[in-house]
């Protein structure tokens, strides 16, 4: 299918996690993530040569750095399974992708992350949980790009590949 101009509004991403097993996953979307900030910056080396009196670069390795705010919701297991997440540092099979898997060429990240967070408390405030995800080594899986195609298959790819 070929693909259409048009906006992709932010309301319609979605943080997945998987409950199932990494080579048969359940994703599960968590409803309560306002805010999320994918930032995936590549490492670069100095890879200068004399031909150029420009300095040359080159990527090596790629950080996963995800953030996102989550409302504090005692009954939701989404919330609660980042919150354990982040108090015992057992990474969780995530997925972020710039809306529903269900539409063909959505796209995103797909990783095993291990979760921090943060709370600001101020007297006028609702109570978000701010998490910072980052990949874990996990024998299961590398981190990975995610594409959804027809019939919400996702392909993965290994960055750089």
């Amino acid at each position: 299918m070929a693909a259409t101009s048009k906006t992709k509004p932010s309301i319609l991403g979605v943080v997945y996690r998987n409950t199932g097993t990494y080579g048969s996953p359940t994703w599960t979307s968590v409803s309560m993530v306002k805010d999320v900030t994918p930032n995936t910056p590549w490492d670069m080396v100095d890879a200068s040569i004399r031909a150029s009196r420009v300095k040359l670069y080159a990527p090596t390795q790629q950080d996963f750095d995800i953030t996102m705010n989550v409302l504090d919701n005692d009954s939701d297991a989404g919330v609660q399974a980042f919150k354990a997440a982040a108090n015992t540092a057992t990474p969780i099979d995530i997925m972020i992708l710039d809306g529903p898997m269900s539409d063909e060429g959505v796209r995103g990240v797909r990783f095993h992350a291990l979760f921090s967070q943060n709370q600001d408390q101020s007297i006028g405030n609702v109570n978000y949980n701010n998490f910072t995800c980052k990949p874990a080594f996990h024998s299961d899986g590398y981190p990975k790009y995610a594409v959804a195609g027809s019939g919400s298959a996702m392909t993965f790819t290994a960055p750089g590949a």
